[in-house]
């Protein structure tokens, strides 16, 4: 398996690494040297590979925030498209040339893996990180960095993405979720998770019978100084409800700024929240977005960032939650509107039709196939040569 450095990108093919191991397959992970720690949490052992050097980082993250709006996605291709996957090529052609795998399975933004599967005839198969229309609007930035590397590894151009829309490609989202304008390749094959069952959460607040609102931005957002600064609003404006409220900030995030009336935590395991959740408040990251789906919880969206926004509409579409916040191609998000946020945060709370949506959605997602169902076409897969 190969992944970036973003438990984002990681997470959704973990549950194939999962049913591939309890099939019986060897599992390794290729993934930047930064990202190592997460890889051993998860268990597998690990092919070493580059990070993007710092200073080449930093000087594409400052180009990416002075032109994303009128560059649009193309603003962050560099990075993610160019310097990422020169970065990782070396280990990852290390790791098929000395361990030759039966089979590359790789999230869709690790583009090296892509290339070095291809350079050395290795079947691959992808796992799709979020909505195929957001896909699509980022191809045509990412073809010709792609393209660049192509012809430096002395493989033949694909001016047109063509050979990425070749890779058997797996999604965790179902169908329904999908923008019905670019709903995906009719040949994805869509498949759900299974996490064990959830525990009871701690006995943090002393009226059990409040609704539980669940405010979360990820682990990446909390970082990030504006949604940093958006999830205290959001928080604050939901303080005084007569509500149980429950911040989580991942690891980096800092537990300091947020109104007493709140419980904040770093992390608790998600599938314990969504069980005994009424609302869950989020940025709109597709692994939590997901999440929430597949407990039938309904959702206020406040986007921040990358794909947000999209899935924040395709929430809304769904009739499974709200959105808050409006924006377009801009270098950061515009501060949430506190009222927007309380008003929206009561009317999913107050008016059933919400969570009836997001039911709909959750019984759609567990009548897909469980990712130990998919372990026969990953190994037929592997079998062509």
């Amino acid at each position: 398996m190969a992944t970036t450095a973003g438990s984002g990108h990681f997470g959704p093919i973990l549950p194939l690494g999962a049913a591939l191991l309890r099939a019986g397959h060897t599992v390794e992970v290729a993934a930047p040297r930064s990202f190592v720690a997460a890889v051993e949490r998860a268990g597998y052992p690990y092919r070493l590979c580059e990070d993007i050097p710092p200073e080449e980082y930093q000087a594409a993250h400052e180009r990416r925030l002075a032109n994303v709006a009128t560059l649009g996605h193309a603003a962050a291709a560099e990075i993610f498209a160019h310097l990422a996957p020169r970065a990782m090529f070396p280990g990852v052609l290390d790791a098929i040339d000395s361990w030759r795998p039966d089979l590359v399975l790789r999230e869709v933004g690790e583009l090296s893996s892509h290339l070095a599967a291809v350079l050395r005839g290795v079947p691959q198969a992808q796992v799709m990180l979020g909505l195929s229309a957001f896909d699509d609007l980022l191809l045509p930035a990412i073809v010709p960095y792609a393209d660049r590397l192509r012809s430096e590894t002395g493989l033949p151009p694909d001016p047109d993405g063509s050979a990425f829309a070749a890779v058997p490609s797996l999604s965790q989202l179902p169908l329904s979720y999908e923008d019905p304008s670019a709903p995906g390749h009719p040949e994805m094959r869509r498949f759900r998770a299974v996490s064990a069952a959830p525990a009871a959460l701690p006995a943090w607040w002393p009226a059990a019978d409040l609704p539980l609102v669940y405010v979360t931005f990820g682990s990446v957002a909390p970082v990030v100084p504006f949604a940093s600064a958006a999830l205290r609003t959001v928080v604050s404006s939901l303080a005084d409800l007569p509500v149980r409220l429950l911040v989580t900030v991942g690891d980096a995030g800092s537990v300091d700024g947020f109104p007493a009336e709140a419980h904040v935590e770093r992390w608790v395991p998600q599938r314990d929240v969504l069980a005994a959740a009424s609302v869950m408040v989020c940025h709109g990251g597709m692994g939590t977005v997901l999440g929430g789906l597949a407990a039938g919880v309904p959702m206020v969206v406040v986007p921040q960032f990358a794909d947000q926004p999209e899935n924040a509409s395709r929430v809304a579409a769904l009739g499974a939650g709200l959105r808050v916040g409006d924006f377009g191609m801009v270098a950061e998000a515009p501060p949430p509107d506190p009222a927007a946020v309380r008003s929206a945060v009561l009317r999913v709370l107050e008016e059933p039709p919400f969570r009836e949506a997001a039911g709909r959605v959750a019984a759609e997602i567990h009548a897909l196939p469980t990712a130990d169902e998919m372990v026969p076409e990953l190994e037929g897969l592997a079998v062509r040569v």
